[in-house]
């Protein structure tokens, strides 16, 4: 009970430190973004509420300690069509062990549309062409620390992971870990969890476009070059420095409740608390409906606390889910919807299979 109480009360803690102030915020100072988008669209569809539920392979981003829940095998990939006509795709695997705990993998690719390079000289287009992608690896354990046979649980997990992003010639690469933990409390079925995101050193870019003396993009002398201008500059006298800056961490608290639970029909609210380093905090609250655990109907809704919450372009989320038997094996299809308001909308298809 003391567990329960001591979680409950830091949750409410965290909900009410978002009530908005004048001070001023940091919105918009932290790099590396592509690590905000969050994958598995079981977990989209349910408003980005899931650092307690945490019960399938993607709990890898949303909570490590919840990989520990697995009983097989597990593996996933998310396709996501953003914003833009950006392309991102999310693969995870996680394997337990007995006596060991959870080992997990997962690989993050963004790619941005290859863009013409413009200059004041020629601000409609040079010929010549830029590329940009973010890529992000990780390694996560996960391990039950103990159960009871009252229904109490306790569960720890760790992510490391390595952050690279690509701009044509310019580079920057980082490492963060992400620490989660997930309790089943006990009573009935409660479900309480923590993470903290992308917790790690400032990245910086650097790159040979960025030394003093180098061509000009569209320079006549180098326009021949195909499809993308040559800047080498290898008698350099000098290199720009540009600014640090700091990954986009995040504190997450959850819970989760099975509302209905008789076999055949399971409705699951789950809601998140969340305390980004810099944006407005935000609440996230989803609800799951399963028939027979084989068709999924998910629904949620991301609300930000602050002064500003009238102009986020984030709100409703739905999506639908299904799990086909095959034999041992289970194959699960996902797909979500979200709403950005004035930037359309954003679709997430992911593939799941247990065995």
């Amino acid at each position: 009970m003391r567990y329960i109480i001591s979680y409950t009360l830091l949750f409410l803690l965290l909900v009410l430190s978002s009530v908005p102030s004048h001070a001023t915020t940091n919105v918009g100072t932290a790099g590396a973004q592509f690590l905000k988008i969050g994958p598995g669209a079981r977990v989209d569809s349910l408003g980005g509420a899931f650092g307690a539920l945490a019960d399938d392979v993607t709990s890898i981003y949303w909570n490590p300690a919840g990989i520990s829940q697995l009983e097989k095998t597990s593996f996933s990939d998310t396709q996501i069509f953003w914003l833009a006509d950006i392309r991102y795709n999310y693969l995870a695997f996680a394997t337990p062990i007995k006596n060991v705990g959870t080992l997990g993998a997962s690989v993050t690719f963004l790619n941005v549309p290859d863009t013409e390079i413009t200059t004041l000289t020629k601000p409609d287009g040079t010929g010549l062409w830029y590329s940009a992608y973010d890529t992000a690896i990780s390694l996560a354990y996960a391990r039950q620390l103990y159960a009871k046979e009252s229904g109490v649980k306790l569960s720890f997990g760790i992510n490391a992971k390595y952050i690279h992003q690509q701009i044509h010639r310019e580079s920057a690469r980082g490492v963060a870990i992400d620490v989660g933990t997930l309790y089943h409390t006990g009573w009935r079925s409660l479900r309480i969890g923590m993470c903290f995101s992308n917790f790690g050193p400032e990245m910086r870019f650097g790159g040979p476009d960025l030394e003093s003396g180098s061509e000009v993009a569209g320079d006549p002398r180098t326009s021949d070059y195909r499809p993308f201008p040559d800047t080498t500059n290898p008698a350099r006298k000098a290199a720009l420095e540009t600014n640090e800056f700091p990954l986009p961490s995040n504190f997450r608290l959850g819970v989760a409740y099975d509302i209905i639970d008789t076999g055949d029909n399971l409705l699951t609210l789950a809601l998140d608390a969340n305390h980004p380093n810099d944006n407005s905090e935000r609440l996230n609250i989803g609800m799951e409906y399963w028939f027979k655990k084989m068709a999924a109907i998910r629904g949620g809704y991301k609300f930000r606390l602050g002064e500003d919450w009238r102009d986020d372009e984030e709100g409703l989320t739905l999506g639908l889910g299904i799990h086909l038997a095959l034999g041992k094996r289970v194959l699960a299809l996902d797909y979500a919807y979200a709403d950005f308001g004035r930037l359309q909308q954003a679709h997430r298809v992911s593939l799941g299979l247990q065995f």
